[in-house]
């Protein structure tokens, strides 16, 4: 098929901006035209607006999805205060949509999401750029094939600056989440412990993010996901530990035969045994090198810092191809669901004090009760 998808974008400068370069995600496909941006900051409107080389300009989003005929429409912002009805404004015009993370800020707003994108009919792809990188893709692909034995458990750590613990939970677990449900299926339990200053998380401990991305509560938390086939997840953070410099953000797969360590860029490596084993000094990390990840067309080592904007554009492909050939896309919304599930899942656990199965029977977030 030789289709060229009509694009749109939604931003919004000052209030979540374009998330993490989704308003480019669409720049370099020969498959797709960017044909209006909406922006209700009239100078971010200027500016992005002449960054992706279009004239149509709107200072609110349901006029451009009036006047604009369009396939795809980019959801930018960070912020999630608005996610619900911007969903469901692209979804009642049949646009398909590629959405910043994460996805909401509960599952009430995420059931709303749900049922827009089914009545429409429509394709919607989050932004989790690890899932456009063919060193995880591949990782999955082997994990699955059981090259390294049986998978036994994922272990995920966020950043753990000054976020970690309730913020980092939605931030980046939603990340961390999405690829152990690509590796393992949807969760089936959660059990999960939440501190703050050293003792148990209370409902009055609610405050805001950051940025907002829903309700938020405990400096320091522990999580333990069931999968089937006995697969476990676990997921720890803790605010303000990370090294100066660097960070702990990744997520180890630990298999029969083998152990291995998503980082940031992207990077995998590979250690031969399940566990970390000082005192076999034969044993070494070895970093898988895919020509296609860590070399440019001209066979140059490429420079990974923008590895973000390479995951969009593979995703942005894969929502096409999905769209076309009547696919789910790589990050869909149902794997963002279940995300979704087990970050609320985390609160609703601590609370209730004991292991509760997904999805969640109750869709009100623990900390809307106060």
């Amino acid at each position: 098929m030789n289709k060229i998808f009509n694009i749109g974008v939604i931003g919004s400068t000052s209030k979540g901006d374009y998330g993490h370069g989704v308003d480019t995600a669409f720049t370099a496909s020969d498959r797709a035209r960017i044909l209006a941006v909406a922006d209700d900051n009239p100078a971010g409107l200027k500016t992005v607006s002449e960054k992706l080389g279009v004239t149509r300009r709107y200072l609110r989003y349901e006029e451009m999805l009036q006047e604009v005929d369009l396939d795809i429409v980019c959801i930018g912002p960070r912020w999630v205060t608005a996610r619900v009805e911007m969903v469901e404004a692209c979804a009642r015009f049949g646009c398909h949509i590629y959405c910043e993370k994460p996805l909401a800020g509960n599952l009430a707003d995420v059931d709303a999401i749900c049922r827009a994108v089914e009545k429409a009919g429509i394709k919607m792809a989050l932004a989790h750029q690890f899932r456009g990188a063919p060193t995880v893709n591949k990782s999955i692909q082997d994990v699955s094939a059981g090259l390294y034995g049986k998978l036994l458990r994922m272990y995920g750590r966020p950043k753990d600056d000054a976020r970690g613990g309730g913020e980092e939970l939605i931030v980046h677990g939603c990340h961390l989440f999405n690829l152990m449900i690509a590796f393992a299926g949807e969760p089936r339990w959660v059990s999960a412990h939440i501190s703050v200053n050293g003792r148990d998380a209370k409902i009055s401990d609610r405050r805001e993010a950051t940025e907002p991305v829903g309700p938020i509560a405990g400096d320091s938390l522990s999580a333990t996901f069931g999968f089937d086939n006995g697969v476990r997840g676990f997921f720890d953070s803790t605010a303000n530990i990370a090294p100066r410099g660097g960070s702990l953000y990744g997520l180890r797969i630990e298999c029969e035969h083998a152990l291995l360590h998503i980082r940031s860029q992207a990077e995998v490596s590979i250690y031969p045994a399940p566990v970390v084993l000082p005192e076999k000094q034969d044993l070494k990390w070895e970093r898988m090198i895919l020509p296609e990840w860590h070399y440019n067309s001209e066979g140059l080592p490429r420079d990974l810092k923008g590895w973000l904007h390479l995951g969009n554009h593979a995703l942005s492909e894969n929502l096409m191809d999905a769209i076309e050939y009547q696919r789910e896309p790589a990050t869909s919304l149902n794997s963002a669901r279940a995300a979704m599930e087990m970050i609320q899942g985390v609160y609703a656990s601590h609370f209730a004090g004991r292991r509760l199965s997904i999805p969640l029977e109750d869709r009100e977030h623990p900390l809307a009760r106060m």
